[in-house]
């Protein structure tokens, strides 16, 4: 696999320029920072949307930022979307241009209000808590449906990386929210990491990626050790649902993968495993991908592609509800 010159240039980009010496929320708002500098550069902006509210949520221990994004005035009974950002457990934040151009995006294309949630971070804030705040977040979309205008019958979750592992593990801690449907980009689904590893030791990725490949590893395994400090949480369906017992409880999923991506293997063995449950379920693989390129849609046909499929199945899921 040759990896086209977009993907290339943004990776070279990625690659670390010091700051070893910051402290975590130095690092963070140099992850923000260059996060910002990358979208603009290569990402599309998202269209304007009627109104942005920001919402203090109760969560045990205090309160999160619920960010929701309204497409027209004077709606009412529209579908709710519920939006975890990517960051690997430690860094990321609503405040992203990318997380925010998402939100514009679903909010227009899918003619829904979205929830863009700030989750609290590890290592201050390890497992389950950002679990538990994503549940939070679902259901006070529902307790506040007549103020947001949204229909509480109707309620989806996306989330990518991290975010799709906390949204999934939201589903496996409170089977009662009775989500619609999720939508998973790149899903870490298995913090066991046997099957990432699996697959890399197995050859299922072209020589010219592996050592890429194999060097996220590493960097995973740091993540892991923030976000789930006690090793005996690795094999918890809410950290690691591709372990969870019954898979019947999740909802219609769409899963998205990346061919050159450390997580492509379990994102891809969770959506047989789902199928083989009962769940409706999607996947998709796309060439030449690696982890972060779906940032690309300013540049890149394959991420612009990525973006318009995701948006046709939230507005799918959204008419057929509506029917």
């Amino acid at each position: 696999m040759n990896l086209d010159a977009e993907v290339l240039a943004q990776l070279k980009s990625m690659e670390p320029r010091g700051g070893a010496a910051l402290d975590l929320d130095g690092r963070r708002r140099a992850v923000l920072e260059r996060a910002n500098r990358s979208f603009a550069d290569w990402a599309l902006a998202g269209p304007d949307v009627h109104e942005i509210r920001d919402h203090q949520v109760p969560v045990e221990g205090g309160t999160i930022l619920v960010r929701t994004y309204h497409p027209f005035a004077d709606a009412s009974s529209l579908p709710a979307h519920v939006y975890a950002h990517g960051g690997g457990w430690t860094v990321g934040t609503i405040e992203d241009d990318f997380v925010d151009a998402e939100a514009r995006f679903r909010a227009v294309e899918a003619n829904c209000v979205v929830a863009t949630v700030e989750y609290r971070l590890a290592p201050e804030h390890p497992f389950p808590i950002p679990v538990q705040d994503v549940v939070a977040a679902v259901r006070w979309v529902r307790s506040a449906a007549a103020e947001l205008g949204v229909d509480p019958d109707v309620v989806t979750l996306g989330g990518a990386s991290a975010g799709a592992n906390i949204v999934c593990g939201a589903v496996v801690a409170a089977p009662d929210l009775a989500v619609r449907a999720l939508l998973l980009e790149v899903p870490p689904v298995d913090l066991t990491w046997e099957t990432a590893q699996a697959g890399v030791d197995a050859g299922g990725y072209e020589p010219s990626v592996e050592p890429m490949v194999r060097a996220g590893m590493n960097q995973f395994l740091a993540l892991r050790a923030a976000y789930l400090p006690d090793p005996a949480s690795y094999r918890d369906p809410a950290a690691s649902p591709l372990h969870a017992a019954d898979l019947s409880v999740f909802p219609e999923t769409h899963i998205l993968t990346a061919e050159a991506d450390l997580l492509r293997t379990e994102g891809e063995l969770f959506g047989e495993r789902l199928t083989a449950a009962g769940v409706s379920t999607t996947v998709t693989r796309y060439a030449g991908a690696t982890h972060f390129a779906s940032m690309l849609t300013k540049v890149w046909p394959t991420a612009k592609k990525w973006h318009d499929d995701l948006l046709a199945a939230l507005v799918s899921v959204h008419t057929r509800a509506g029917n």
